[in-house]
């Protein structure tokens, strides 16, 4: 686990806005779900025999005996919200996004941390392959404000439940003839859930798992049809998208189509990182209570995006202003002018310490102000502020009552900064 510092926020605030502005535009609303839940859900919704529940869940019995579980993921418990209020009577079509915390206790590597940060959405009451295709595009639309366009998606159809099960007993008959070269984890998954091996990233078992037997040849047609039209409209849309036989995600809910976003490093920047991952789960709501209700959705790894654009999202946010005082006597006055500018969306900053004209000029320029407002006795008696332009050292004075139209036409609207993307 990590601290996130303020030389840092700044990104993740930009990235959380940008995500916030893109579901909007797609008419998502965000839901807030608890950090804890009780374990049941968990080992429900993903599986007992994953490697989340069995092994990297923060699980614990509280006070009233309550087996509870930080929340390893998303989806368990925007579904189980979206059940015990019976959000699908109220909004057939629901759309819903969240962003926080998530727990594993993995072990450590370049890139995992055991609280690491997701941005996930889900859409319930629609089946494929559109609502895909929807989720799709807006990733899109979301890395490409970010300033990420090199990101390909891999896709495959993981059938019918008849489908998976006959693709499983292919899966055991091949993986039963190499166990011996398979690590620990992936002997225990064969007995358990062999789909899991297909998602272990051991070198020894990737030489294995590469000669394995392909989904394809299980799929039934429907599932071909549905993946087909998925492909094709994307592609048509100039969407980088293939398909992933072995692609089955590391969650037992999967039903249908499933996606991820790799990152193909364009300049050296995350090459090869999975950002995004996601897809169908049409069984979950029913399995957790509710009514048989189609779904889909996905998560980001914000720890990994926000590294991968870390130089490609301009400079952290600086003051617009920076009001230099002279003399303590005219401190209120500062106080007064800062907070009417503030009011008016520019965003200000002085030095509380006072100091001298130089002292408080040099604070002016260590935290990045784009113009200094210098307020003295006989700019004051004459109606007047001198404003400087920091990166040029030009100054006049303006009239006080003329401020706010001098500062734009100096800065632009209140809030602009070049290299900050808003989208």
């Amino acid at each position: 686990m990590r601290d996130i510092l303020p030389q840092d926020s700044w990104l993740w605030e930009r990235v959380e806005s940008a995500y916030r502005r893109v579901m909007t535009l797609y008419n998502y609303l965000e839901i807030g779900i608890p950090v804890l839940e009780k374990t049941a859900l968990f080992a429900r919704s993903i599986g007992e025999d994953t490697d989340i529940v069995s092994k990297e869940m923060y699980t614990f019995t509280d006070t009233g005996g309550d087996e509870l579980s930080l929340r390893p993921e998303g989806t368990a418990g925007v579904v189980r919200a979206y059940v015990q209020h019976a959000v699908g009577t109220q909004e057939p079509v629901s759309k819903l996004y969240y962003i926080g915390p998530m727990f594993r206790r993995e072990r450590p590597q370049k890139g995992r941390f055991r609280q690491f940060h997701q941005a996930g959405s889900e859409m319930f009451g629609v089946p494929g392959p559109f609502p895909e295709i929807e989720q799709i595009l807006m990733l899109k639309d979301f890395f490409g404000k970010l300033g990420l366009s090199d990101v390909a998606f891999a896709c495959n159809h993981l059938g019918t439940p008849e489908s998976r099960a006959a693709y499983t007993r292919l899966l055991v008959a091949y993986f039963q003839k190499h166990s011996d070269g398979l690590c620990e984890d992936c002997r225990r998954r064969l007995e358990t859930n062999p789909l899991r091996i297909l998602d272990c990233k051991q070198a020894a078992c990737g030489e294995i798992i590469a000669g394995s037997p392909s989904f394809e040849a299980s799929r039934p047609e429907s599932a071909a049809g549905e993946l087909e039209t998925f492909i094709r409209v994307l592609r048509d849309m100039a969407v980088a998208v293939d398909v992933e036989p072995r692609l089955v995600r590391g969650l037992d809910y999967y039903t249908g189509i499933v996606f991820e976003g790799v990152a193909r490093g364009e300049g050296g920047e995350g090459k090869g990182l999975a950002l995004v991952g996601g897809g169908r789960y049409d069984e979950l709501v029913s399995q957790l209570g509710g009514p048989p209700t189609p779904a889909v959705g996905y998560a980001i790894g914000l720890e990994r995006l926000v590294d991968v654009c870390r130089s490609r999202l301009g400079e952290p946010t600086r003051p617009d202003v920076f009001v230099v005082v002279i003399g303590a006597q005219l401190e209120p006055r500062a106080v007064e002018l800062m907070h009417r500018l503030r009011g008016g969306g520019w965003r200000c900053e002085f030095d509380p310490r006072g100091g001298s004209l130089k002292s408080q000029m040099k604070r002016a320029d260590r935290v990045a102000a784009r113009i200094a407002l210098i307020l003295g006795e006989d700019e004051l008696r004459a109606g007047n502020v001198r404003l400087r332009c920091m990166a040029g050292g030009e100054q006049v004075d303006v009239p006080a009552a003329g401020l706010d139209s001098a500062l734009r036409e100096k800065l632009g609207a209140p809030g602009m900064e070049a290299g900050h993307r808003d989208g």
